[in-house]
């Protein structure tokens, strides 16, 4: 598996994509990679602009993160006013990060990033 520094190292080039980080709480991913997280608060309009979604998993106890890559799929409401669940396909495990998640997707403290490649 491939070790990534960035989320820009993760799409193709000339591709877009948000990037999530998430404990797993609300990831969901059936066999077929078809699924969805969060309940993020996100501009929808900004989201239906990108190709890929991009999870950077932290679970606690492991000292590596597992970075997924997978189409995105649209939004679907959440039950909390204002917060959307990104849902994606064809979602499969690409590698790892020892970056934590400032550096990897230059992001600050905010959980939702978006990158260009």
């Amino acid at each position: 598996m491939t070790t990534y520094k960035t989320a820009q190292e993760v799409i193709g080039k000339n591709q877009s994509a948000v990037v999530i980080f998430t404990h797993g709480e609300h990831f969901i991913s059936d066999p077929a990679g078809n699924g969805s997280t969060g309940k993020w608060v996100i501009d929808p309009g900004t989201v239906e602009e990108v190709d890929k979604v991009i999870i950077y998993l932290r679970r606690e106890n492991e000292t590596v993160n597992r970075i997924f890559l997978g189409n995105y799929s649209g939004l679907r409401s959440s039950d909390i006013p204002k917060r959307h669940i990104i849902r994606f396909s064809r979602l499969q495990e690409v590698g790892t990060t020892t970056s934590n998640w400032t550096e990897f997707a230059s992001a600050g403290q905010n959980p939702v990033s978006y990158v260009i490649a």
